[in-house]
């Protein structure tokens, strides 16, 4: 089953005809006024200049339009790009809605045909003594149709079971993907976060340790250690770090700062302190 976004129209004819006429002449004599109303803003409202307004009329006129006509073409395109990217999942909606409408018509069929049969046995039953059935022949159950010896409550249950558990798995399948998207969203939005609170801690630091007269050095190594902290709960060796000693700096400054940073992460004390001596053993 397929879906015409647009589709060619037929040639109009009568009322829609003339509402389309009536339409364009209103556009263009809305454009040449337009047109002209700018002509007279552009070179004036003199008598002498009224000539130079017609001739000025006509190509801006012209540029209007060409103006008009380059929006509605970029609507157009912008609509059916949107509509050829969707068409494929309506197109699928629309079949699946079809299958589901066609095999509950043929259900309904099939229980009509064998309440109708199991009726006839039953009057058979009441009307007629009970006679001993005669060992059927493969010719017998040959002459049978196949509707008929399918069709029995037992098969027609087998087939709504079926039909159920295939829209189980189609809804099933519907939402794992769901579940798979909202998972990425929440996994791309965690990350982000993240990297968001990471700047703000090291900015935290630069602003906090600039004021004590470490030097642009000093601070990156700085900034790499409070990284490797955060991010993988490591201490940096202080054989790699030269850090010198800064004398307007407290033991209370450097708490505050380690406690803010152990806070935000949640690092254990015992870490922390490794953190600070290794860091700031000068």
């Amino acid at each position: 089953m397929e879906i015409d976004i647009f589709p060619l129209p037929h040639r109009k004819e009568g009322i829609a005809r003339n509402l389309d006429k009536g339409f364009l002449g209103i556009l263009i004599i809305t454009y040449v006024i337009a047109a002209f109303k700018t002509a007279q803003y552009i070179v004036g409202n003199d008598a002498d200049k009224e000539f130079m307004c017609f001739l000025l009329t006509i190509p801006i006129f012209i540029g209007y339009y060409a103006l008009f006509v380059l929006v509605c073409h970029g609507i157009k395109t912008v609509l059916y790009a949107y509509f050829k990217s969707h068409r494929k999942e309506w197109n699928s909606m629309a079949d699946r809605e079809e299958m589901e409408e066609h095999i509950a018509q043929n259900l309904g069929q099939i229980q009509k045909k064998v309440q109708e049969k199991t009726a006839t046995v039953n009057n058979q039953k009441n009307a007629a003594p009970a006679v001993v059935d005669a060992p059927k022949t493969d010719s017998n159950v040959g002459s049978q149709s196949p509707e008929e010896v399918s069709v029995t409550p037992e098969t027609l249950a087998k087939l709504q079971l079926k039909r159920d558990i295939q829209k189980a798995h189609d809804e099933l399948e519907v939402f794992i993907n769901q579940v798979q998207i909202n998972r990425k969203q929440m996994n791309e939005a965690k990350v982000a976060r993240e990297a968001r609170k990471l700047e703000a801690i090291l900015k935290y630091t630069r602003y906090t340790l600039m004021p004590h007269g470490f030097t642009d050095e000093e601070l990156y190594q700085i900034e790499e250690a409070v990284k490797l902290l955060v991010e993988f709960n490591g201490v940096t060796r202080m054989e790699a770090l030269s850090i010198g000693k800064k004398k307007e700096l407290k033991q209370a400054d450097l708490k505050n700062f380690c406690w803010n940073i152990a806070y935000q992460y949640g690092i254990d004390p015992k870490t922390t302190a490794l953190f600070v001596l290794n860091l700031f053993y000068a």
